[in-house]
């Protein structure tokens, strides 16, 4: 999605104002100090306000292959997810210590190198990963064309670790005669990568920084240096951006049931986000103090996988203007700064409570006809982890539905007593 420079700078303020946002945010202390905020004047008076007018669950449009892990799990019935790792460019030369350029004609110990979030992991025992080799001329991003070549005539290897030796990053072991056959042919080496049993675990991405590598010898002599490789998609052809994602991705089979539509849905496979837009009395926020801003909203337990584990929440401010009507589309143009950090576990049910004081002073110098007053919810792990958390939307009933609470104080002008 194209973003233009208006949103980016749009961005850029909001961030600004985000990290500015201090003076306001910490005033309940006993230790604040009036003269460093000095508009500020007069008793906090509290408010609770239906101030939500719209809000909506889209689906994160980032792309395939744009997150920074790579999730390879199998839970039984409810999460299958397969990775892909592209090396479509394979060396058929190397330097000997006697000449140059010397054909490859064996291959040696040839594996893949793989970086693991040792934090993600969810093995109770061994862990077996299969590879297969999953080049094919049909439409290699769809997950129907993908499934399809996770078949025995495909098969490259299997690998078995114990649970102590997952560590931050493991040798897992490919076919010498599969690599080799792929260099002697000029062909791709397109590997996928399936867990068998019941385990997750995310594997960093190319765009994490420390992504995949394969590693060989060009010959069985340990005295030469072994050829690193590193993923490289050169397909859909005149696309590079898209093209360098789709250098490692995650294919997704099957995922836990989705919530009902009537909820506010955030995470989960695939990637969701929650939309809110506001409209708060100019009288509070153009002609006032604020002190807090606290987005009230009642989680609805959800336990179809992990209702124990920990999901992170962070909303940000929408700096997208009113010509951007979609809500998936302009949930894509966020600012960089979060606004707050909630920490929820997927079964929890009741009231959370959300800050976002820091966004007023972005929303104060922007007119809300041209740029909305709207925020998105995200999960920390977006496109990385199954984990969904779930809320009541503005349809719920009077008590369930989100609202926004705020605490504020009129201005007065600077005086010394």
């Amino acid at each position: 999605m194209k973003v233009s420079l208006a949103s980016l700078r749009l961005g850029s303020l909001a961030a600004a104002f985000i990290g500015a946002a201090a003076c306001t945010e910490n005033l309940g202390g006993d230790g604040a100090c009036p003269i460093l905020c000095p508009t500020q004047g007069g008793d906090i008076q509290n408010v609770t306000l239906d101030a939500i007018v719209f809000d909506t669950t889209v689906l994160t449009l980032s792309g395939l292959g744009t997150e920074p892990g790579l999730l390879l799990a199998s839970r039984g019935d409810t999460l299958d997810t397969r990775v892909v790792i592209r090396f479509d460019s394979l060396p058929t030369k190397f330097n000997a210590s006697v000449d140059t350029g010397r054909t490859i004609l064996s291959v040696d110990s040839a594996h893949l190198r793989l970086r693991l979030d040792t934090l993600s992991l969810k093995v109770s025992g061994p862990l077996t990963i299969e590879a297969f080799d999953v080049d094919t001329v049909a439409n290699d991003t769809s997950t129907a064309a993908i499934a399809a070549l996770f078949r025995p005539d495909r098969f490259i290897s299997s690998q078995s670790f114990a649970r102590a030796d997952l560590r931050d990053s493991i040798r897992y072991n490919i076919s010498n005669e599969v690599v080799l056959a792929k260099i002697r042919a000029g062909a791709r080496l397109r590997i996928g990568l399936r867990a068998v049993g019941s385990a997750q675990v995310r594997i960093l991405a190319v765009e994490s920084g420390a992504g995949p590598q394969l590693s060989f010898r060009p010959t069985p002599d340990t005295t030469f240096r072994a050829l690193i490789v590193s993923p490289l998609s050169r397909t859909p052809v005149g696309e590079s951006f898209v093209a360098m994602n789709l250098s490692d991705y995650t294919v997704l089979l099957r995922s836990p049931s989705t919530a009902e539509t009537n909820t506010l849905n955030i995470g989960g496979l695939p990637a969701r986000r929650t939309y809110i837009r506001f409209n708060i009395p100019s009288s509070i926020i153009d002609s006032s103090t604020v002190v807090r801003a606290t987005l009230l909203l009642n989680q609805i337990a959800n336990t179809s996988l992990d209702p124990g584990d920990t999901i992170f929440l962070v909303p940000q401010i929408v700096v997208a203007g009113a010509v951007v009507t979609d809500p998936a589309r302009a949930s894509q143009v966020i600012s960089d700064g979060a606004l707050d950090t909630l920490k929820v576990r997927a079964g929890d049910s009741g009231e959370k409570q959300i800050e976002l004081v820091r966004a007023i002073p972005f929303w104060r110098s922007q007119r809300p006809e041209v740029t909305p007053r709207a925020i998105v919810i995200r999960t920390l792990a977006e496109g990385n982890s199954p984990l969904e958390a779930r809320f009541s939307p503005l349809e719920a009933q009077a008590g369930l539905r989100p609202r926004l609470r705020i605490s504020f104080t009129p201005r007065a002008p600077l005086g010394l007593p």
